[in-house]
């Protein structure tokens, strides 16, 4: 899905070259040139918006309190202001209400980079809070798979992934911690704690080999990757779309 973008700039030149650059980077861009604009668009579609180009000095106000006003809005929406004060103070003041400050004239493609960087940050943030709500109810999600650990069962779309004991405890240790990477004798030490047998390196091989073999369709990434020398991760998945 494009990133959608309210830009807030007066200087009708600019504005322009700057939405031509930002939708042919696949980019969605509505441009306001002042803050009474600004605001009438943002109650409309405020839901819609997932960043922030915002000039300081505008016909009708300044960008620092349309910054305070959107955020109280939105919290969460990155704000980029995007403006010809390049002293220590106005950036120092901007970086207090929004999330980065780019100085005019500027580099098209660090302007890019950095709009990327911070809906990413966003993106990622809102991730980890979806995860954490779920597993505070015992459901887990990443990607195509749906793992009730109340009911101690998984899911693939909608189809049930039918895990023997091992597996199972294996793959909950897995979801518990995805993204991060688990070391080979961190899992087998807990696969061991649960089963009260004895896992070695080649068992805890079969155990993984076999997960892999439920969870993953031919032609895609494994849900679970080998940090090579180190142990394994459960990558996250944004959605159930082919990796």
């Amino acid at each position: 899905m494009a990133t959608r973008i309210l830009f807030v700039e007066d200087d009708a030149a600019l504005a322009m070259g700057t939405v031509y650059v930002l939708e042919g980077e696949g980019m969605q861009v509505t441009q306001a040139a002042d803050c009474g604009s600004a605001k009438r668009f943002w109650r409309k579609n405020k839901q819609e918006i997932d960043l922030v180009l915002l000039d300081v000095m505008l016909p009708d106000g300044d960008g620092f309190s349309l910054c305070q006003w959107l955020k109280s809005e939105k919290s969460d929406v990155p704000v980029i202001f995007l403006t010809a004060l390049e002293d220590e103070g106005n950036v120092v003041h901007g970086l207090q209400y929004g999330d980065d400050y780019v100085t005019k004239p500027f580099r098209t493609k660090e302007l890019v980079a950095r709009i990327r960087a911070n809906t990413r940050k966003y993106t990622e943030k809102e991730r980890r809070e979806t995860r954490n709500a779920g597993a505070e109810q015992g459901i887990y999600r990443n990607g195509r798979l749906y793992f009730n650990e109340k009911e101690m069962s998984l899911y693939r779309d909608s189809t049930r992934v039918e895990l023997t004991k091992s597996e199972y405890r294996l793959f909950q240790i897995m979801i518990h911690h995805v993204g991060q990477i688990l070391t080979r004798e961190q899992l087998m030490e807990q696969l061991w704690s649960v089963d009260e047998a004895f896992v070695d390196d080649n068992t805890l091989s079969v155990y993984m080999r076999r997960l892999r073999q439920k969870l993953d369709f031919e032609g895609e990434q494994s849900y679970i990757t080998t940090v090579r020398g180190v142990g394994y991760r459960m990558e996250p998945v944004d959605d159930g779309k082919e990796r």
